[in-house]
């Protein structure tokens, strides 16, 4: 074959290929594998914007150059409620790293923790009485944080409820320390 077959071939099988030809030519099954859904991008790109603006809210300044005080930002009722979520989140993260390194709890695939051993003793320095309410807190501000992604994120219906709460399952994951315990979206349990 020549050189300018070769190219010609080569055209030919990408064009087959682009066609959806190929598959049925070759045989071949095509897998793309770690490319995020538009949901995965719309929900994940809504998040960082709630993270921004928890920063935006906290970084503005009290008191006016001329010693008076300045308003707060004006924030909507749901804006309010998930600051508030983050602002908790980011309080109660050492503790809930303890107890999610220390097998007591782990990521849910809903985006909720999982009490995965029940304790009569403490964890640390946490009380049981401690734990419960860490755990209902957390789980209380993850479900602000998911009302809002799904309020927030264009096109989205009820019925996309549990693939958002898979994909903020999978934040939660991600930000979990290492030894913990996380469920798969099959519901099966690994550790990190």
């Amino acid at each position: 074959m020549t050189g300018r077959s070769c190219i010609l071939l080569a055209l030919a099988l990408l064009a087959a290929g682009s066609t959806g030809c190929a598959q049925k030519l070759f045989g071949i099954n095509l897998f793309v594998v770690g490319e995020k859904t538009s949901l995965e991008r719309q929900v994940l790109g809504n998040y960082a914007e709630i993270g921004r603006d928890l920063s935006a809210y906290a970084s503005v300044r009290g008191v006016s150059p001329d010693g008076t005080m300045k308003p707060a930002p004006r924030t909507t009722e749901s804006q309010a409620a998930v600051l508030q979520a983050l602002g908790n989140r980011r309080y109660n993260r050492d503790d809930l790293d303890a107890l999610l390194t220390g097998g007591v709890v782990g990521e849910g695939n809903n985006g909720k923790l999982v009490v995965l051993q029940e304790t009569a003793q403490a964890v640390g320095q946490l009380t049981p009485e401690l734990v419960a309410r860490l755990i209902e807190e957390e789980n209380r501000d993850r479900g602000v944080i998911l009302d809002r992604l799904m309020k927030t994120t264009p096109n989205v219906t009820e019925a996309d409820q549990p693939e958002v709460a898979w994909i903020f399952a999978t934040l939660n994951q991600d930000l979990a320390p290492a030894g913990a315990r996380f469920q798969t979206k099959s519901g099966a349990w690994k550790t990190k």
